[in-house]
Order: C-alpha cells, then structure tokens, then sequence
C-alpha cells in the first residue's frame, strides 16, 4: 500500500497538488456563499446549539478482513462535537462539526494495531434561502477525515482496505417551481478523495431534475447526471445517467419510490484493464416513520463511482432493510441488514476469472436513554463475504458499547 504512495512522477505529483488545491477551493467556497449569498439576518434569527460527547469501545476479531490469520484489535473511539441552527421565514443554516480519537490495541506480534492511531474529522454543512416566492438555493458540504471504507459510498462498505483517506464533497443547487405542479432542481456536485499513500482523485457532477406533481401524494420525475472522475495515473471515465423514478406518500407514515434507468460509462481512449459499461439500473425503496419507529426496505443496482486501481469496477445489486423502534420511550431497538452481490467488470490481474463477491451482513443494537441528555449503547454487527477468488473472502464480527451525552440549548428552552 506504501509503494503505490511512493511510485510518482512530476506529472502526477502535479496533479495530486492541484486536487488538493481544489479540496481547500471547494471548502473555501462553502463559507464563502453562505456569508455571500444567503441572507440570513443572525439578530433576527432563531437558534440553538447541542453540545455532544461519544464514547465507544469496539471489538473486532478480524479488524483487517483477512481471508485467514485475523487479527483481533480493540478500538476506543472519542468523538466530542457541536451542532449549530439558526434559521429565519426565508433562510436556514445547519453546522455539525466532530474531531474524532481512535485509538487502536492488539495483542498480535506481527502488527501493531496502535500505528493506525489518528484524529480524524467529520463535518457537515447545510444551507438555503428562498429568493422568491418559488426560487430556492441550497448548498450542502460534507468533509470527513477516516479509515471506514464506504463512508460516501455504501457499494465499498464491505471492502477490506483500512487506509486512512479524507473526502470533501460540495454541493450547490437550484430548486424552482412553475405552473403550478412542476419543480426543476439544478444542481453541481465536486468530490475529492485524498489517499494517506495511494492515489487522489476527484469528481465533477452536474444534475437536472424534472419533477411533475400528480397530486398531492403523487409525483413524477426525470432526472438526469453527468459526471467525470479523474485520476493522477488510473484511466479518467465519463459517466451520464437517466433515471424515471415514481414516488408516492401512502400515508402519513409510508412512501416508496420505484426507479428504473440507464447508466453509461466511457473510460478514456487507450485505457487498459477496465472496460466501458452500459446497462439497466433500478432502485426501489420504502420508507416508514413515525413517533416511535422507522423503516427503510430498498433494491438497487448500480455500479461504483470510485476505484483506488484500474480493474476495481463491479456491478452491485444490493437488498437493504433496516428497523428502529422504541420501547416505553427510553429503550431504542435497532435491526439492520444488507445483501449484495458484486460482478466485477474486468479480470483482477494475476487471476484469469472475473471476481464476483457475495456480502450479508447483519447488525442488532440497542440504546436505553437513561436521562434527557444520556444514553448507553450495546451493539453486535457480523460480515460475511464470499468471493469466488478466496483470497478476497472474510468474514468479521464487531462489538460495541457506547456512552453518548447530548445538552442542547433548545431542550432547555
């Protein structure tokens, strides 16, 4: 993993500089418009601030995801952090900002766990602003500083790799509606992911979408992406992205939405190991909350964005189901579930068959709020991946406790 960090040219070093420069633009330009643009009067304003402090310990027996030899490491996890609205009749801001200590222990003598200590980051930004009666400009920014693979892409939850990495991701766009029962959404989106060793990359996205309201708990929608993803040294691809999707509020508690679309890919001219992709793409979803339960039922297929090398692109149909429901208003209960099946596009140098993987992982929890601002946790989450190539198989179990303390100024109110 170090060599890959190691192995640079002036060109790519080049080129690594400039994304990072973009990442600092990027973060640079979201305070900038929220100040710039957004119209918020803060005297006028109404606000509240929550002051929040996490605790976990972790267990993991095969914290490396090796197919065999697991090493087993101990986790302690601090995350101390802030939240922050204001909001007026026209405007709202939203600021959530955690530094994160993970502190890392295990007893085997071929690698110590402690060498993968760091402080990351989380932070998260959200604004918008009504200019008109049926104009509105929103923009969200999300930066995070972790070891978690899949932290923006749930299609790489289950992959093995533990590097540290952080990813920006800004997003401005446009909302307006007309005659009455249409809404266009406009909107751009840049990523950057920035690799402790390996290689950077970053995106530019842009979207349309074309929504027609039925009534009022039915619509109707086009949307379109555009996109493309740059790499230092790995083949650059281009993306575009048509999607029809239904949706539909049942009732107060339930709604779904039903997806189907086309997804073409086209890396760039002399590009070895990948191959362009064009296919059908789908997604259903069902969506329930209410006071004391929430629901999430969804299918998807798709392929992934991101790959750290050339041959890493799969095509992923994935099952989710997740449930949360609380008991006599202190005793949270959380049940969660996933399946995917991962077809890779190109064969995996030096194996001479295409990688297809198979992941099921499930996780129990649950959380007992002993007073208004504390809560204890104890969770167990198990995965299971099966690859046709066995070095890429493993299987974990983790285990966590938890103490949260949350104080926020409008609970006191």
């Amino acid at each position: 993993m170090s060599n890959l960090g190691q192995i640079r040219n002036p060109q790519s070093a080049i080129q690594n500089t400039i994304g990072s420069s973009f990442k600092y633009f990027f973060s640079g330009l979201s305070f900038f418009l929220l100040f710039l643009v957004f119209p918020v009067s803060f005297v006028a304003a109404e606000g509240d601030i929550t002051l929040l402090f996490d605790m976990e310990e972790q267990y993991s027996d095969n914290f490396y995801r090796r197919p065999d030899h697991e090493i087993d490491v101990y986790s302690t996890i601090i995350k101390p952090g802030i939240t922050a609205r204001t909001w007026t009749d026209r405007s709202s801001v939203f600021l959530a900002y955690s530094p994160t200590f993970n502190y890392y222990n295990g007893d085997n003598h071929t690698v110590d766990a402690s060498d993968d200590d760091f402080v990351g980051h989380d932070l998260s930004l959200v604004a918008e602003t009504t200019f008109f009666e049926r104009l509105k400009l929103s923009l969200t920014e999300r930066f995070q500083d972790t070891r978690e693979p899949g932290a923006y892409d749930a299609l790489l939850q289950s992959e093995a790799d533990r590097e540290r990495y952080s990813t920006n991701q800004v997003s401005p766009f446009l909302t307006y509606d007309f005659a009455e029962k249409f809404t266009a959404i406009l909107g751009y989106q840049h990523q950057a992911y920035n690799y402790e060793d390996s290689r950077n990359s970053h995106e530019h996205r842009g979207y349309f979408t074309l929504r027609y309201h039925l009534n009022d708990r039915n619509s109707l929608e086009v949307e379109e992406q555009y996109w493309s993803r740059e790499y230092p040294a790995e083949p650059d691809y281009t993306s575009s992205q048509t999607q029809l999707i239904f949706r539909r509020t049942v009732s107060d508690f339930l709604n779904y939405e039903i997806g189907v679309g086309y997804h073409d890919r086209e890396f760039e001219s002399g590009a070895t190991g990948v191959e362009d992709y064009d296919d059908i793409i789908y997604r259903l979803a069902l969506t329930g909350e209410s006071d004391v339960s929430k629901l999430f039922l969804g299918f998807r297929k798709n392929v992934n964005d991101f790959s750290k090398r050339a041959s890493w692109y799969f095509e992923a149909n994935r099952f989710t189901l997740s449930v949360e429901h609380t008991f006599v208003e202190k005793l949270i209960f959380t049940l969660a579930t996933f399946y995917q099946m991962n077809d890779y596009e190109t064969v995996i140098p030096p194996y001479t068959e295409k990688r297809e993987d198979e992941i099921w992982d499930g996780f129990l929890g649950i959380r007992y709020r002993i007073r208004d601002w504390l809560s204890a946790g104890l969770s167990f989450e198990h995965t299971d991946r099966d690859s046709n190539i066995s070095e890429w198989s493993y299987t974990e179990d983790r285990i966590f406790a938890s103490i949260r303390c949350e104080y926020g100024t409008a609970r006191r109110k």
